[in-house]
């Protein structure tokens, strides 16, 4: 049949005319499911299409359809967020606040005095958001720092545990079973007979073991099972039982355990996860947080002051309302008593307004850059993650710095190089590079590995039984190790030219190189910052000798002046004018002083100590229970060796984070 087929192709109009009417029919009926088939394959393509037109056209005759595809709705949740405190969503104090103070109900509030050193240790003991101004967290969530975040870097697939998992033994296990009949057009392959039927099982379980020098051990064993039906067989049915070891050393490409630490066993040019890589990322990790807390302890002290001036300008602002409204109360008098003039008492009545008016926005503040006493106690409210309102106003109690401070240059930049954190973050950075650039010149090689293999089998009519007869137990034959592999050799590979491998090598120095640089830049940057801090430290010093001094001569000139007012001897404009200076040059004192304790706030910050002045320090936190006692079991099996053991193949890279440049 297979020869008029193909003698078909060949040329038709040789065969009879009965041969030609079944092969036209056989060409009929392949026609035919051809069509059938390209009609279904056709239906199916465009079964999507003729469904959307359907459900265009498709009207609801219920009232629990929808007549639309997509609409907005809010997920319900298994946990509502709220602390441990609350009993249901809506129940936590943090999460009901009460009615906002306002000018009316201000002074039913209650007054919370609180120090600089309270009010950070309440940032940081009750906030596990590290809060920034602005509100960043409600606008861009995927950018604030938590408490969460270093244990959720060190829980995931980049941590120091996910790399170490490379180096887990491995176990595969299977078991499979399989059924075959064929036939054969020649005894021959098919045993002694026309037709061969299989039934097979294969057991294998493998365990396998990376090292950090990159050895790969090997343990194997396999049961196989075979029965079928060809008579040359010399049992009906047999087991094939092999136990194999195989070790294999790479010789070149992920040799050492340099490598295999910084990029992980069986590593791929341009992606390095090893323990190394891992260790700097948990560091860098460690310094963002750090800088977090650090902008945190920023923020409180500079809310603070600001709230510290706040107060006093309020206080400011009220005494020269009452004595403004005093003097219009005097010129009023005297006006009806028919002695003062009109427009004396208007004056003096719009001077009491204005100074009412400035009291009411020192108060409250404006949307303007003016937080006002209101607003200044609403930002450390939320720095302290406190509820908007609870009854009580914050009140700065702590004593403000006005003592010249005497600062020594070069003691300054010595520090801010050494403590702050951005430049050993940036160090951590170019570590990493260069681990990369020593791991990428490590795996621009061929992969050349040692091979060894030792294997002993083990074959028998049965697994376990019939060990009186030859061949009668595949486990009897596998103990007396009669059968036995074993093989030696090397293994060669790689791409002829290897362009990946040039390329992620160059591609490593030159992240290298930007990371030196930006680091460069960095120390540059954090000079000029810390000129600023410097320069502003003295400044404000200034600004505090200034305005008191400006402020005595005001007040020199405001009472002599009152006294001619009150006597007649003078109009009642220039002491309103003496007034409204005075009440400018008092609130300047309060400003500056304010602002040299900012600028203390900013030197501090710019050398890097601005948690050390707080006596803030970040430590892990205690582990549990079961953490400790499996320490405690584990530590016998554990040798005490030199700090520089595990990096013993590995060639000095450069000096240190401590002194890179």
């Amino acid at each position: 049949m297979s020869n008029r087929q193909t003698n078909i192709f060949i040329n038709q109009n040789q065969l009879p005319e009965q041969d030609q009417s079944i092969i036209g029919s056989q060409l009929t009926i392949n026609i035919m499911c051809l069509f059938i088939l390209t009609l279904v394959v056709l239906l199916l393509s465009t079964g999507c299409s003729a469904q959307r037109k359907a459900s265009l056209e498709y009207e609801p005759i219920c009232d629990t359809c929808s007549d639309v595809y997509q609409q907005i709705e809010t997920p319900v949740l298994d946990d509502c967020g709220c602390d441990e405190a609350c009993d249901g969503c809506g129940s936590d104090p943090l999460l009901v606040s009460l009615p906002p103070v306002t000018i009316s109900n201000f002074h039913d509030q209650e007054a919370w005095e609180l120090t600089v050193d309270e009010c950070v240790h309440m940032a940081l003991s009750s906030s596990k958001v590290m809060q920034k101004l602005g509100g960043v967290v409600t606008s861009s969530p995927a950018a604030v720092t938590t408490l969460y975040d270093q244990a959720i870097n060190e829980t995931s697939n980049g941590s120091v545990e996910a790399a170490l998992s490379a180096f887990d033994t491995q176990l595969t296990s299977g078991l499979f079973f399989n059924h075959s009949e064929r036939a054969f057009n020649n005894v021959f392959f098919g045993g002694g007979v026309p037709a061969l039927t299989t039934d097979a099982a294969t057991f294998q379980t493998d365990l396998q073991k990376t090292t950090a020098a990159g050895t790969r051990f090997t343990l194997r064993n396999q049961i196989d099972y075979n029965r079928n039906n060809s008579p040359v067989n010399q049992f009906g049915s047999a087991y094939d039982w092999l136990n194999l070891v195989e070790v294999r050393q790479p010789l070149w490409r992920g040799a050492g355990t340099a490598v295999n630490r910084i990029a992980g066993p069986n590593a791929v040019t341009g992606v390095y996860n090893g323990v190394l890589i891992s260790r700097v990322r948990s560091d860098i990790s460690l310094a963002d947080f750090e800088r977090s807390v650090r902008d945190l302890i920023r923020d409180v002290e500079r809310s603070y002051w600001e709230l510290y001036f706040a107060y006093h300008d309020l206080h400011t602002r009220l005494e020269a309302r009452d004595a403004a409204r005093e003097v219009w109360e005097n010129r009023k008098l005297q006006f009806e008593n028919g002695i003062g003039r009109p427009d004396d008492e208007a004056q003096a009545r719009q001077q009491y307004f204005t100074f009412q008016a400035q009291s009411e926005t020192a108060l409250t503040g404006t949307t303007i850059g003016q937080p006002g006493v209101l607003g200044a106690e609403r930002t450390m409210r939320r720095l302290l993650g406190l509820a908007p309102v609870d009854g009580r106003l914050i009140r700065p109690t702590s004593d403000p710095a006005i003592a010249p401070v005497v600062l020594d240059w070069d003691q300054s930049q010595e520090i801010a190089l050494d403590r702050r954190v951005e430049i050993r973050r940036q160090q951590w950075s170019v570590k990493q590079r260069e681990l990369e650039l020593f791991a990428s010149r490590k795996l621009n090689q061929w992969q050349l590995d040692f091979v060894g293999q030792y294997g002993f089998r083990g074959f028998g009519d049965n697994l376990f039984g019939s060990r009186d007869r030859p061949n009668g137990s595949a486990f009897d034959d596998l103990i007396n190790g009669d059968l036995d592999d074993w093989q030696l050799g090397v293994e060669l590979g790689g791409a002829i030219g290897n362009r990946r491998g040039h390329v992620a090598i160059r591609n490593a120095e030159l992240n290298l190189a930007r990371e030196k640089t930006i680091l460069k830049e960095q120390k540059r940057q954090l000079l000029h910052d810390l000129n600023a801090a410097f320069v502003e430290v003295d400044r404000a010093m200034a600004a505090i000798r200034t305005s008191y001094n400006s402020n005595v001569a005001v007040q020199e000139e405001l009472i002599p002046k009152r006294k001619r007012v009150d006597a007649g001897q003078d109009e009642v404009f220039f002491l309103l004018d003496t007034q409204q200076r005075a009440t400018s040059a008092a609130s300047n004192v309060h400003r500056a002083i304010a602002n040299y304790n900012l600028a203390l706030i900013e030197y501090d910050f710019a050398c890097g100590r601005l948690l050390q002045r707080h006596g803030i320090s970040l430590e892990e936190g205690p582990w549990d229970r079961e953490s400790i006692e499996n320490s405690v079991r584990r530590a016998p099996h554990y040798v005490a060796r030199g700090p520089n053991v595990c990096d013993r193949d590995l060639a000095p890279i450069s000096a240190g984070p401590e002194v890179s440049r």
